[in-house]
């Protein structure tokens, strides 16, 4: 058997589902033989993982752009790309993407003899190392579907938490982030409104009122010391952020638009704790170590909430609908008119089940 030197793991979606990976990217580096893991990326998730020493070269396919240029041009970049990609003669290729695409390419272009896929929906036919996929990710965490089909190449994964690496110049982004911070009072609450561009036009599915939030964090504020307030978010819900300001009862201030990743994540570090949407920022202070509160509607927190669990990150979520959670096979309910399970859930009902769980006791 080809000994296993050089790996290529493709992942096309965002921030969370990468950092995901970043236990297998871990395992990797502990086989002996492994010189190089190289990363297939989508274009807005590069800075998730551009600092994490496991990694060698990304390589990103920027589908933005190419909507912007001619069908000649995009031939030219996918040559290009294609090149680069060959002449590193991969032995594996791990592909997280749940697409055709990039197994067709890593068997008749780059000639990449172990393929190792998710069997879902017929999408692994050019993978030769498959991994049963019949319901999507249920039941079970994404971490350890992906962990498995690592596991599945020839991979073991043991540990399976996350890792998010800051750059080498850290004390310029503190001190660049203590600086924006400068006039909130301290300690402070980081909060996420919205959650990321990656949802696009599914957003509303998974954003919590904002009302809500407003309510919620001035209930928080009776069980927990804090200050001031930090809202984070995309430049394009700088708008949705500003709305969230404008409830607020304790001085805060809007981020939105106005950091990188490695900013964000500085600023979460720097938080007492963290409450937002499932999404990306979750899983950046979970790695970090960062006490959270996330809410989740038709999602299931057991497949996308904190991994692994700890009692410092509380996934909230509706339990008494019996239609939830009805994210299934990767799709929503674009049925569901009322979203009730995030609409119906008060932030009464988040703040009952924070106490049952202690969380204010731990965060202290």
């Amino acid at each position: 058997m080809r000994t296993l030197r050089h790996v290529l793991m493709a992942h096309p979606y965002g921030i969370g589902d990468l950092l995901f990976v970043t236990p297998v990217m871990r395992a990797l580096r502990l086989i002996p033989t492994v010189e190089s893991v190289d990363l297939l990326l989508g274009s807005r998730t590069r800075e998730v993982v551009e600092n994490n020493p496991h990694i060698n070269d990304i390589f990103v396919v920027d589908r933005d752009r190419s909507h912007r240029q001619n069908w000649l041009k995009n031939l030219s970049d996918s040559f290009e790309l294609g090149r680069k990609l060959r002449a590193k003669h991969y032995d594996l290729l791990l592909d997280f993407s749940l697409r055709r695409e990039n197994a067709f390419l890593g068997k008749f272009f780059l000639g990449i003899p172990k393929r190792a896929g998710f069997a879902y929906k017929k999408r692994a036919i050019f993978h030769n190392i498959r991994f049963l996929l019949p319901e999507g990710f249920w039941k079970r965490h994404a971490v350890d579907f992906y962990c498995d089909l690592a596991e599945t190449a020839g991979i073991p994964v043991e540990d399976r938490f996350m890792e998010y690496f800051f750059p080498e110049e850290t004390d310029q982004i503190e001190n660049h982030i203590s600086k924006k911070l400068k006039t909130l009072p301290v300690p402070f609450l980081a909060v996420a409104p919205g959650g990321g561009d990656s949802w696009g036009r599914e957003a509303a599915y998974k954003r919590w009122p904002v009302s809500y939030f407003a309510e919620l964090i001035q209930k928080m504020k009776g069980k927990i010391n804090f200050q001031g307030i930090c809202i984070l978010g995309s430049k394009s819900e700088r708008e949705l952020c500003e709305e969230l300001q404008k409830s607020l009862k304790r001085p805060s201030l809007v981020l939105a638009g106005d950091t990188s990743l490695s900013e964000t994540a500085m600023v979460l570090k720097k938080a007492k704790f963290f409450v937002g949407n499932d999404g990306g920022l979750i899983h950046v202070a979970h790695a970090l170590q960062v006490p959270l509160v996330a809410l989740y509607g038709p999602v299931p927190p057991e497949v996308y909430g904190p991994y692994p669990p700890t009692q410092d990150a509380i996934a909230v979520y509706e339990q008494k609908l019996d239609c939830r959670p009805c994210y299934y096979k990767f799709r929503y309910n674009h049925h569901c008119a009322t979203i009730e399970c995030l609409r119906g859930l008060r932030p009464d009902d988040v703040m009952a089940i924070l106490n049952v769980k202690d969380f204010f006791r731990i965060v202290k």
